[in-house]
């Protein structure tokens, strides 16, 4: 803590120096140089004003004698061709040939002037008058801390001390608020809330002057007066002063003694009061969240151990439904139509920054109930979305970012509470259920969600569930990792059959999208089906004693494997005829190639004769049949075109 104080006192130095010196000498230049180009502006413009002048007398006159002119002819019918004679002359007042300007345009040297008294003003008005009341609240914050630490001044004179000054700036404000000075008296008034603050903390949290209850009720008025010169004054600089400065209260006056429990009640009223505000500021809400946890993390850091388990996670649970609580509140009670940055922001911070810290206190003790946390605060999120829905006009950016953290929230609870391939086959359902809501609500998020959850899924599924060592003798297909496979890719062709099908109603014309799934899924099975193939056999030949016998189970396996490739093949070439799939067809020839490959490079060279027959025959017949339905389909094509 130290360190913060040097930090702090180093930046006061400098920004008081900027304040002190360089900000008048600032004012100063700008100020000379405006009143240079007033001088040298208005002995431009006294000359060309007598040109201008006249300029609008001749052409006054020049319009009056073209009046005459018009009025002096009768209005009679034209004169016959045989009269010559010429109209006399209608005398005519002379006018100079002067030619026609614009009007004058206001020099740009005014604006310039314009902008030097209001840079002026700002610097003056503002900056110094903000700076001055930071100065005073350090150099008093400071002051009383050098006070206290030499016992100059009693507890009670302490806390008196600090409350005279907090009520008389706070009055002052107050009173240049009614002559209309707004910007000096929400410096007055911010700076006056600063320092109630650090008196009331004071008073309870570090000399126990009054006990818990009444320092709470003297927390609350201060902060209900905090917000009400903030709503009087239409000063959202009032309000985001006084937080600041609440949080800085913990840190200006530590003390060696942990105080924790007045100091989490202190920052839960400071949040209540911040985020109670009629007015709907930005930044107000972001302060709050970011200054709470800083709070939280600096005295965890230093102070935290397993007896202050239960007052930490009950600080965090109210720290969480505060948020959520003022976030619906807004968006149901007070019917608030528009939704910024910063409420999404928030939305999506403030559960995961819950979350991670109530798992990281509970998980060394709790592990089993990690995932039952994360599916409560999922059906919390996925209840919020429906109370939205239901009662205001929800805005598509919010319903899809609460509809994200309840699914984001099912996702992570599945890895903590299951085990193995339930991982798979909850991560596959998850994706297909959100599949289903993107393409029924036309969400292009929840799709593109819903593809890289399948992507994640059907990795795991390859990569991390897959037996690929030595595994026990297991009954082929009924076991528990083909059958877990085969959820996965159930699911896999579930979402290929919804493209096709709801899609098509839905006008989704995502059909690259479509073919990568039941791409997945074409390969997920082949992969799964050789895997279980190849293993069985392994650990068939693992169990013999025999070295002949293992040899025989090997070329069993290898033999096996060339066969069910094939049939694999025959299927998908079956499928692709059907449904009149070119690119099923296309996967049951690279399966047939790969399958040709194998017999003559492995199966040619390992396995006895007999097994060699029975691979090649079996590839020969089904290779027969596709040839004879590739004729057959397109002699078909042929004729009816």
């Amino acid at each position: 803590m130290d360190d913060i104080f040097i930090l702090i006192y180093l930046l006061l130095v400098v920004f008081g120096v900027i304040c002190i010196f360089v900000l008048p000498i600032v004012a100063l230049i700008i100020s000379i140089h405006a009143s240079r180009k007033v001088k040298r502006l208005s002995s431009v413009e006294s000359v060309p004003a007598n040109s201008q002048q006249q300029t609008l007398i001749a052409q006054l006159q020049n319009l009056e004698a073209r009046i005459r002119r018009l009025e002096s002819v009768p209005a009679q019918p034209p004169p016959s061709p045989q009269i010559t004679e010429p109209a006399p002359p209608v005398a005519s007042v002379p006018t100079p040939n002067i030619p026609e300007t614009p009007p004058p345009q206001p020099p740009p040297i005014a604006v310039q002037r314009l902008r030097g008294v209001d840079l002026e003003s700002m610097i003056g008005r503002r900056w110094i008058g903000w700076a001055a009341v930071v100065l005073i609240l350090f150099a008093t914050a400071f002051f009383l801390k050098y006070a206290f630490d030499n016992r100059w001044i009693g507890e009670v004179g302490r806390v008196a001390i600090g409350i005279a000054f907090g009520v008389t700036m706070t009055a002052l404000g107050f009173k240049y608020f009614k002559r209309g000075w707004r910007i000096f008296s929400q410096i007055l008034s911010a700076g006056g809330i600063i320092l109630l603050y650090l008196s009331t903390y004071a008073a309870f949290g570090y000399y126990h002057l009054v006990p818990q209850k009444a320092a709470f009720v003297f927390l609350a008025i201060v902060v209900a007066e905090a917000a009400a010169l903030a709503l009087l004054y239409e000063a959202p600089a009032i309000a985001i002063m006084a937080l600041i400065g609440g949080f800085l209260t913990p840190l200006l006056l530590h003390s060696d003694r942990d105080q924790y429990l007045a100091l989490f009640g202190y920052i839960i009223a400071l949040d209540a009061g911040a985020l109670l505000l009629l007015k709907h500021w930005r930044g107000l809400r972001s302060l709050a969240f970011l200054g709470s946890h800083l709070l939280f993390w600096l005295w965890y850091d230093q102070n935290y151990h397993h007896g202050k388990l239960n007052a930490v996670l009950l600080f965090q649970t109210a720290l969480f439904f505060i948020f959520l609580a003022t976030y619906l509140a807004a968006r149901i009670f007070r019917r608030v139509q528009t939704i910024t940055g910063e409420d999404i922001w928030l939305l999506l911070v403030n559960p995961f920054a819950f979350f991670v810290t109530a798992y990281h206190l509970l998980n060394p003790s709790y592990h089993d109930w990690m995932g039952v946390f994360a599916i409560v605060m999922a059906l919390i999120y996925a209840g919020s979305a429906k109370l939205v829905l239901d009662r205001a006009r929800a805005i598509r950016s919010e319903s899809l970012s609460l509809i994200a953290v309840s699914l984001t929230f099912v996702t992570i609870a599945i890895p903590i509470q299951l085990r193995s391939n339930w991982i798979t086959i909850a991560w596959a359902i998850e994706a297909l259920t959100m599949l289903w809501a993107g393409i029924e609500g036309q969400s292009r998020r929840l799709r593109i969600s819903a593809c890289i959850l399948f992507g994640l899924s059907l990795v795991r599924l390859l990569i991390w569930d897959s037996p690929y060592g030595l595994r026990p003798q297991f009954i082929p297909v009924f076991n528990r990792y083909f059958l877990s496979s085969l959820a996965v890719i159930a699911c896999l062709f579930g979402a290929a059959a919804l493209y096709q099908s709801l899609g098509k109603r839905r006008n989704l014309s995502e059909r690259f999208v479509k073919l990568s799934l039941l791409f997945a899924a074409v390969v997920a099975l082949w992969w799964v089906s050789s895997v279980e193939t190849h293993t069985f056999f392994q650990a068939r030949a693992a169990a013999q004693r025999v070295v002949e016998d293992a040899r025989h189970e090997r070329w069993l396996g290898q033999m096996a494997l060339s066969v069910i490739w094939a049939i694999y093949a025959a299927v998908l070439a079956a499928v692709g005829f059907v449904r009149r799939s070119s690119a099923t067809r296309w996967a049951s020839l690279a399966l047939f190639a790969l399958t040709i490959v194998k017999a003559m490079l492995v199966d040619l060279a390992e396995l006895e004769q007999l097994y060699r027959i029975i691979v090649f025959f079996v590839l020969g017949i089904l290779l027969l049949l596709v040839a004879w339905g590739y004729h057959k389909a397109f002699q078909a094509r042929e004729a009816s075109t």
